[in-house]
C-alpha cells in the first residue's frame, strides 16, 4: 500500500511538473501574441447584415448599426454615416443593383488590450467580392472593409477598394 502511495504521489509530481513545462514553452512561443480571432461571433453576424442591407439600399437599418457619430473612411475621404448613406441611395438612384457573395471572408479580432488611438478591442476583417450591375453592365469589385466596433455598435470604418469599375459602371 506505501508503494501505491507513493507512486501515485511520484506521478503526481512528474504530471505538474510537466504541465508548468508546457505552459511556459507555450507562452515563449507566443510572446507577441496580442488577442484572438474569431470565425464567427455576434460582431461578424452584424457586418454580415449591415452588407445585406447595403445590397437592399435599407440605409435606415444599416444606420442603427452604427453609433450616431461614426466615421466612415471610404478610400480615405472621411466622412459621417449619413454622408456614406447618400452615396449609397446615389447608386440606387442610378439604377445600379448589387450582388454578395455567398461566402465572405469576415472575423474579428479581440485584442488583449484596447487600441491607443481608438480605445477599442474589437475589429472585424472582411472581404467581399461584389457584382454591381446597371441595365446590361457588370463590374465585379472586391471590398476590403474593417470596422472598430465597441458595445455592439459600429464606432469607425475603413474601406478599401478600387474605384475604376465602379467608374466604368456608372458611365
Amino acid at each position: 500500500m506505501k508503494k501505491t502511495i507513493a507512486l501515485i504521489a511520484l506521478t503526481s509530481l512528474l504530471l505538474v511538473s510537466c504541465k508548468k513545462e508546457v505552459a511556459a514553452e507555450v507562452a515563449a512561443k507566443n510572446p507577441n501574441e496580442g488577442g484572438i480571432n474569431l470565425s464567427n461571433s455576434e460582431n461578424t453576424d452584424m457586418i454580415r447584415k449591415m452588407n445585406e442591407y447595403a445590397s437592399k439600399f435599407d440605409t435606415e437599418s444599416i444606420k442603427k448599426l452604427y453609433v450616431p457619430n461614426a466615421v466612415i473612411h471610404d478610400n480615405m475621404n472621411t466622412m459621417t454615416i449619413d454622408q456614406n448613406m447618400k452615396n449609397l441611395a446615389s447608386l440606387q438612384d442610378q439604377g445600379v443593383t448589387i450582388t454578395l457573395p455567398k461566402d465572405p471572408l469576415v472575423w474579428e479580432v479581440v485584442n488583449n488590450k484596447p487600441d491607443e488611438k481608438t480605445g477599442i478591442t474589437n475589429y472585424v476583417i472582411s472581404y467581399y467580392e461584389i457584382t454591381l450591375a446597371k441595365a446590361e453592365k457588370k463590374a465585379t469589385i472586391i471590398f476590403n472593409m474593417n470596422f472598430a466596433i465597441k458595445d455592439g455598435k459600429i464606432q469607425e470604418e475603413w474601406d478599401t477598394y478600387d474605384t475604376a469599375p465602379l467608374t466604368e459602371l456608372l458611365k
